[in-house]
């Protein structure tokens, strides 16, 4: 009897830690078909990345992103990009969701707006503390098809960060986006003084 009431213990906390790590498949795509038109966002330093997630647990859900800028290690800003919550049209209706995340950079400055094909997000501008020309929009899948992400909690999908520089003089993007470290402490970790971070959740 107490090997079954142990048993039924182990089957029910392994209920619990799988309805804790439940996911969404995450999987990203850069850029446009048409390659007139990527020539022209090149041109203009505009990076489109559409993010596709499938679970049948997002349907009925809202979302939100964020914004969160870093200086020197340190979180100084948080800014909401899209909040879904606001309104029931925005409320996911199936187990397939995507949309488009648009950034810009130019002279001092960084541009990030949300697109779907039904609305878009206002644009958020930010100010550039190191040379524009070192910025790059940059996703977290390496050679990575797709990613599962938590369903429960926040989790990143871009970083519009400068690279890590060598005592040789090389430098580095993907050595930062596609390490084992925190997002949130890139900056630390590989002394980049300024960087970005978009994320999102599930509400």
């Amino acid at each position: 009897m107490k090997n079954i009431k142990i048993l039924a213990s182990l089957l029910l906390l392994g209920q619990f830690i799988t309805f804790g790590q439940e996911t969404v498949k995450t999987t990203v795509k850069y850029g446009i078909d048409n390659p007139e038109l990527l020539d022209f966002f090149d041109f203009q330093n505009i990076a489109v990345e559409r993010f596709d997630f499938e679970s049948p647990k997002i349907n009925g859900k809202y979302y939100r992103v964020y914004i969160k800028e870093f200086k020197n290690g340190k979180l100084t800003d948080t800014k909401t990009l899209f909040n879904a919550t606001e309104a029931d049209i925005f409320r996911i209706s199936s187990s397939v969701f995507n949309f488009k995340i648009f950034t810009q950079i130019s002279k001092d400055n960084l541009t990030i707006q949300l697109r779907k094909s039904t609305y878009a997000s206002a644009k958020k501008d930010f100010k550039l503390t190191e040379n524009s020309y070192e910025y790059a929009t940059k996703d977290f899948f390496g050679a990575k098809m797709a990613i599962e992400n938590p369903i429960n909690g926040e989790f990143p999908l871009l970083a519009i960060i400068t690279p890590t520089k060598h005592s040789d003089g090389s430098a580095s993007y993907c050595e930062v986006v596609q390490s084992e470290i925190t997002p949130e402490k890139l900056g630390e970790h590989f002394k980049i003084p300024h960087y970005f971070l978009i994320t999102m959740e599930f509400k």
